[in-house]
């Protein structure tokens, strides 16, 4: 079986850094708080400097405060500036305060940024992703080191090692694959399979138009460059 074969199989189970902080840029919206608007199964969110607990729906998380999930989990998330973020299975992610920086230490997160809001930086132990919107997931296994980052639009994505030595850009359909410190290699996935098969996704119509358009501006404008991708 071919590596692109083994990685489409893998988006398919999935259906369940030390990098310097840049500096805020004019037009950028920081992110102050987010909104805890889905939840499945067992979600914990983990206090800075404090034991964990039970997640609540529509409960605050504040920037710094991590979010852990278990095994058959889901946590989604809706941010100030109307971003969102889908956290998968077994997965912990924050983000820091005042700047449009998430961290993943493990596990898979989408993330649907609608076009304007600025520069966002996600980071994992291993490499960093640079999105100006609107799509991408990005997984982290720390058994391995391994990142991989997926682009699900045309939006300026890049990822980079650890200490920003290499650094790749992502078209809609291409996977980054870093190992350690160094990207492995780029390939190529077909979005229409990953959607019909990524638990993450489901329920988002990031394939839809015209009249399934999403009544939420945010998330329709990210819409609008998901469906243009799919359909290149």
């Amino acid at each position: 079986m071919s590596r692109k074969l083994v990685l489409l199989f893998t988006f398919m189970l999935w259906g369940a850094m030390t990098l310097p902080l840049p500096r805020e840029a004019k037009g950028q919206t920081p992110l102050t708080r987010a909104i805890i608007q889905q939840l499945r199964n067992i979600v914990r969110i983990i206090p800075k400097n404090q034991q964990g607990r039970a997640a609540r729906l529509s409960e605050s998380l504040a920037a710094e405060d991590a979010l852990a999930t278990g095994r058959a989990s889901l946590a989604e998330l809706r941010f100030n500036d109307g971003s969102l973020a889908r956290i998968g299975e077994q997965a912990v992610f924050q983000f820091l305060p005042n700047t449009r920086n998430f961290r993943l230490n493990n596990g898979t997160v989408l993330l649907l940024i609608p076009p304007g809001r600025g520069s966002t930086r996600v980071r994992t132990p291993n490499a960093a992703a640079g999105i100006r919107g609107s799509a991408l997931f990005v997984r982290y296994i720390p058994e391995t080191q391994t990142t991989l980052v997926g682009a699900l639009t045309d939006s300026n994505i890049e990822v980079s090692n650890q200490n920003a030595s290499q650094s790749q850009g992502l078209q809609a359909g291409q996977l980054a694959v870093i190992v350690k410190d160094k990207i492995e290699r780029v390939y190529e996935f077909d979005l229409r399979t990953f959607y019909e098969t990524s638990d993450l996704v489901r329920g988002l119509n990031l394939t839809e138009s015209g009249t399934k358009t999403n009544p939420d501006p945010a998330i329709a404008a990210v819409q609008a460059e998901t469906t243009t991708a799919v359909r290149a």
